[in-house]
């Protein structure tokens, strides 16, 4: 007997209602997917390097792609290492909003050390301070204590010395907003309250969108990263309704005078390429800028500027809704779009 149906009728073309189409969506149980297996198995890890490069796509879509595929499965193991702690903690929603107030974005890039800028947070009163996870523990030292502290991080040895010090014990009023995957041992080691978010690694507007089956899995608000940690800061910040968002330590970009050997990203390179020079990496990596509000040059990489650029366009909506962002670094490699720049003690100031 042939159990294989071998011809078909021509298939009627039908409009289907979206509320019809709601209904069956709703009864199914699996999908069907056009993938070249059938199965894969748990331990089956290919080697991520041999994934393939769609040759249209820009620089930031190459990385993006290439930071959730390098990432996912780590991302993973930490959010299932994090979910007790996740679940019994608060969402970033439940953060009174900020309507009309200020708030003080400390990244860390060497201008916040070189223009003296902790000096003037010592003294200031009545802004709210959300501190980068690599600053946390320099303000702290000084006396500095910021409202909020932000980890977005996963990668279980770099971030983790942002947490080692004595200074966080359960009475530090400063929060820690995180992301659910971020690396665990932060989780334990922060012993203040902590407030979850899950962090957007695809379009969320999709059909189908990871973000939003980890928000439904965490029941926790979904927040741009950005590609960095200051930038997710920003995002929150925007998020909780500032109206001026004052950066420092946001160099995103080095002085001319900085060696390319102290760049981020050179020792990465180094260690997958051992032939780098210096000059070589120039030529391929380094994209160098002129600031035309502080008058300075300096050099960027191409990693941060698909995050720069990203964050000027995004300047622009923020303008049109009544956010500011202004670079108080004096310096560094953001200008443009609705980017307001001045020093920091006028930046106080601002109305």
């Amino acid at each position: 007997m042939n159990y294989i149906k071998t011809s078909w009728k021509k298939e009627k073309k039908t409009d289907i209602s979206i509320e019809v189409l709601n209904h069956i969506a709703a009864r199914g149980s699996f999908v069907v997917i056009g993938s070249k297996r059938l199965y894969r198995d748990f331990n089956d890890d290919e080697n991520i390097s041999e994934t393939e490069i769609t040759p249209n796509q820009s620089l930031p879509e190459k990385i993006n792609n290439k930071i959730r595929e390098v990432n996912l499965k780590s991302w993973m193991e930490n959010l299932a290492d994090n979910m007790d702690v996740i679940k019994s903690n608060k969402d970033i929603s439940h953060i009174p909003k900020q309507n009309g107030k200020d708030v003080i974005i400390v990244g860390g890039g060497p201008s916040f050390k070189e223009k003296g800028h902790i000096e003037i947070l010592k003294h200031l009163k009545g802004k709210t301070i959300i501190s980068t996870d690599k600053m946390l523990i320099p303000l702290l030292k000084s006396g500095i204590t910021p409202d909020f502290v932000l980890s977005v991080d996963g990668h279980r040895q770099l971030i983790e010395t942002f947490y080692e010090s004595e200074l966080f014990d359960a009475k530090l009023s400063t929060i820690g907003i995180m992301a659910i995957m971020v690396a665990p041992k932060v989780v334990q080691r922060f012993k203040g309250e902590k407030i979850f978010f899950t962090p957007m690694i695809d379009d969320v507007d999709q059909p189908v969108s990871l973000s939003m089956a980890l928000s439904h899995i965490t029941k926790k608000s979904i927040l741009s990263t950005g590609g960095n940690t200051g930038i997710t800061c920003i995002n929150l910040a925007y998020y909780l309704g500032f109206k001026n968002i004052i950066l420092t330590g946001m160099d995103l970009g080095y002085t001319m005078e900085t060696p390319i050997e102290k760049s981020a990203y050179y020792p990465v390179v180094k260690e997958v390429d051992p032939t780098i020079t210096p000059e070589r990496y120039k030529e391929t990596y380094v994209i160098e800028g002129y600031n035309p509000d502080f008058k300075i040059n300096y050099y960027t990489d191409v990693t941060w500027k698909s995050h720069i650029d990203n964050l000027v366009q995004q300047s622009i909506q923020m303008s049109k809704d009544g956010v500011n962002i202004i670079n108080a670094t004096e310096g560094g490699a953001l200008h443009g779009g609705a980017i307001k720049s001045m020093k920091l003690e006028e930046a106080i100031h601002y109305e």
